[in-house]
């Protein structure tokens, strides 16, 4: 365990500890997939407080841990990020979104998920600074931007799925990775060891790992994919399966 690692391992402990013995609710930031991991680890011992993660919708990667009672709402506001005439609006990504935030000053660890589409993005973070975001936010590249609050929560039907089919020998998540990223057996076992794949949120490093159905998985260098379910299977014994990629 290096020392960043453990300076946030005991920063969960000090949070969970907090909720209980004040009887509070408690938040760390937006965490990515390896701080999760990190927490995963260690949730065993903090099975004596209430503990839920989110991250303002049931979609998002990036997510809240809440210590405490689960009837307290989390402080997380969703920001509608539109151009200003659209019709003259330069092709903005979801880099081009952040840098914009980020360069405003704000923290990564108080902006969660930043859902893209048609040059609209809905922009998940910390309701302590959404104003700050409304107020200052205007432009992003060359493109005059307006700011609101969503008056709706995007659901799944915002996030572009791209439907996958294919097959392979067997289930195990190397045999999958392999195939929906087009690496060798040997190269999909080499990123799992390298600790690039999550499961749900979870790292793994079981190359033997059976994919199920609706099990979300992540590839860094690659992107996310949800796995589907399997069409049939041939009397060779391969498996023709369906996904959807995130794109």
């Amino acid at each position: 365990m290096n020392h960043e690692e453990e300076l946030l391992k005991k920063r969960f402990l000090e949070l969970a500890n907090k909720a209980y013995s004040r009887n509070i609710c408690t938040f760390t930031p937006f965490l990515g997939l390896m701080e999760m991991s990190s927490f995963y680890e260690i949730s065993g011992e903090v099975s004596y407080v209430e503990f839920e993660l989110f991250g303002g919708a049931d979609f998002c990667e990036r997510k809240i841990i809440r210590f405490g009672s689960l009837g307290t709402p989390y402080p997380i506001d969703c920001i509608h990020i539109t151009p200003t005439l659209k019709k003259f609006s330069d092709e903005l990504t979801h880099r081009d979104f952040l840098g914009a935030l980020v360069h405003l000053g704000i923290k990564r660890e108080v902006i969660g998920d930043i859902i893209v589409n048609d040059n609209e993005a809905f922009v998940f973070c910390f309701n302590s600074i959404t104003d700050f975001i409304l107020e200052n936010l205007t432009k992003i590249k060359h493109t005059s931007v307006k700011c609101q609050t969503a008056r709706h929560i995007p659901d799944q039907s915002c996030i572009h799925l791209v439907p996958y089919e294919f097959n392979v020998a067997s289930l195990r998540l190397d045999a999958v990775i392999g195939e929906i990223c087009k690496y060798s057996r040997s190269q999909a076992q080499l990123i799992i060891r390298e600790k690039k794949v999550f499961v749900n949120g979870r790292l793994t490093e079981n190359n033997s790992y059976t994919v199920k159905p609706d099990d979300t998985i992540t590839v860094r260098g690659f992107g996310r994919f949800i796995f589907g379910d399997t069409i049939r299977s041939t009397k060779k014994g391969r498996f023709f399966i369906t996904a959807s990629l995130y794109q």
